[in-house]
């Protein structure tokens, strides 16, 4: 895996960083995913990047979880072993000091070819078609 090729990210200006949130889950609500958990990691910026000696310097970030179990149930029916991908998540972050705001995921098709399923393939490439479509909504 790379990250250049495996995490797609697309970038929205929004004043309201709440309201593209809300957007989020409401596009993914939408194509009839469960939105499971949001992860707030806002208290966290500013902290020291253990090891390297970094500042992390964001203002907002949430991990933004979501499975349909229909789906789940497929994918895992076909190996087991991927339920270790799941749920899905959007990462949605901004920047210290920037007006932009950023959504970022990894392409589920990115870890199923190593299953060597093609079942598992195709419905990797159908959720990541979602988490795309997702996404494109968002820019409108």
């Amino acid at each position: 895996m790379t990250a250049s090729e495996d995490i797609v990210t697309r970038t929205f200006e929004s004043e309201s960083f709440e309201l593209l949130l809300d957007d989020l889950t409401r596009e993914i609500e939408f194509r009839n995913y469960r939105v499971t958990r949001i992860y707030d990691i806002d208290n966290i910026f500013e902290q020291p990047e253990r090891g390297i000696g970094a500042t992390i310097t964001f203002e907002r970030y949430k991990i933004v979880e979501f499975c349909n179990l229909g789906s789940c149930a497929e994918l895992i029916s076909q190996d087991l072993r991927a339920g270790v991908f799941m749920p899905v998540r959007f990462a949605v972050y901004r920047k210290a000091g920037a007006t932009d705001a950023s959504i970022s995921f990894l392409r589920p098709s990115a870890f199923a070819h190593r299953f060597d399923s093609p079942r598992l393939a195709a419905l990797a490439n159908d959720l990541e078609r979602d988490m795309t479509d997702v996404l494109d909504e968002m820019g409108f």
